[in-house]
């Protein structure tokens, strides 16, 4: 599958768009290829859409990748997950405090702070499927999507404030975050929620990979600006940033190994339940009943390996063996015990040797060669 190619592109431009970002704090302007620190941005937001295009390249002929995935365990992500479950409670609580007790009551601040907290709910959720394997997602597709929205309403949010400075003043890469994180979250819920969608699951390479770069790259660069340590609330969207990128790395990890092909994995039209095939299932296409097996080993394996391989033990019948299983066909033939039966062997008469023909048979080969010694003189 060549979606897991996404890998090459992204460690390396990640790396490089961590280094522009934080060159715009640690280096001077112009230290680096005489790039000021807007140039550095722009350099680093390029970095992300290199990963994002050759991410989408890498999906886009990737035939073979199921459309479905439901979570396995993995611990790093449930950890990340329950982390920012927390960060999202206290931030979220922090902003509707904030906004009941200033008694200026903004719309978007207010639906934000009720997402956060929402969001951190799913976290929760998320954090313990991931630790203890839980797979009942399927009725969760309405809740998972909840991140979605708390990115998206970040995203209008942060095009309001864009209208009111300056567009070389504006801040971009974070504007890039919550562009990618939405995409991301929102495939990821249709993912994990066994939602019919074409391409959910590649989706959630096309856009985490690039969400996870930007998120951790701009997370660092503030991370490095330094920690407030007189309004610790304020350092909440550092870390949601952080420990969202950091989700996200572990979430595409563990997609990139537990990952399934779209032969091996059937979704029952009935009720929704996933089911993973393994190489000795059987699967049933157009009333015919097949092995799991890959295409390959069909083609290596004879014909005759199921006579002699096919295990019975389930068969209504079983294998009987009698003492003349050893024997030859003809020796048991001449053998049987007709004892007991109705009818009785005899010899007829044919059977029964005539000299005189036999002597016949003898002379065959000698008539044969006088038929052709005459035959010869004719010619």
């Amino acid at each position: 599958m060549t979606s897991k190619l996404s890998w090459i592109f992204f460690v390396p431009f990640m790396a490089a768009a961590i280094f522009l970002t934080l060159a715009e704090t640690v280096l001077p302007d112009g230290a680096i290829l005489g790039l000021n620190d807007t140039m550095l941005s722009y350099a680093a937001i390029g970095c992300v859409l290199i990963i994002f295009v050759f991410t989408l390249i890498f999906c886009l002929v990737d035939r073979r990748i199921s459309p479905y995935y439901l979570p396995h365990r993995n611990f790093p992500a449930g950890i990340f997950g329950i982390l920012l479950a927390a960060v999202f409670a206290a931030d979220g609580a922090n902003r509707v405090y904030h906004i009941f007790s200033s008694g200026a009551i903004e719309i978007l601040a207010l639906v934000e702070a009720i997402l956060l907290m929402l969001a951190s709910i799913v976290f929760i959720v998320l954090g313990l499927t991931h630790s203890f394997r839980n797979r009942d997602n399927k009725h969760m597709a309405l809740i998972n999507v909840v991140p979605a929205l708390l990115f998206a309403i970040r995203l209008v949010r942060c095009f309001v404030t864009f209208t009111t400075i300056s567009i070389i003043t504006a801040d971009v890469p974070l504007l890039f975050c919550y562009v990618f994180a939405t995409m991301f979250f929102f495939n990821y819920a249709v993912a994990i929620s066994l939602t019919e969608a074409k391409n959910a699951v590649k989706s959630c390479f096309i856009y985490g990979f690039p969400a996870a770069a930007m998120l951790l790259a701009y997370g660092v660069n503030t991370a490095y600006q330094g920690f407030d340590t007189t309004d610790v609330f304020s350092n909440a969207g550092m870390l949601e940033m952080l420990l969202t990128a950091l989700y996200i790395i572990a979430f595409l990890l563990e997609m990139t190994i537990f990952i399934k092909d779209r032969d091996h994995v059937v979704i029952n039209g009935d009720d929704g339940e996933y089911e993973e095939l393994k190489a000795e299932d059987t699967e049933v296409v157009d009333d015919f009943v097949v092995t799991g097996m890959e295409d390959d080993d069909r083609l290596d394996t004879p014909a005759s390996s199921y006579l002699t391989q096919a295990d019975t033990t389930d068969f209504l019948y079983t294998e009987q063996r009698t003492e003349h299983d050893d024997e030859p066909a003809s020796s048991y033939l001449t053998k049987a015990d007709t004892e007991g039966y109705i009818t009785e062997e005899s010899v007829s008469p044919n059977d029964v040797p005539d000299p005189e023909r036999a002597g016949y048979t003898d002379r065959l080969d000698e008539i044969d060669r006088l038929i052709l010694e005459i035959s010869g003189d004719i010619e």
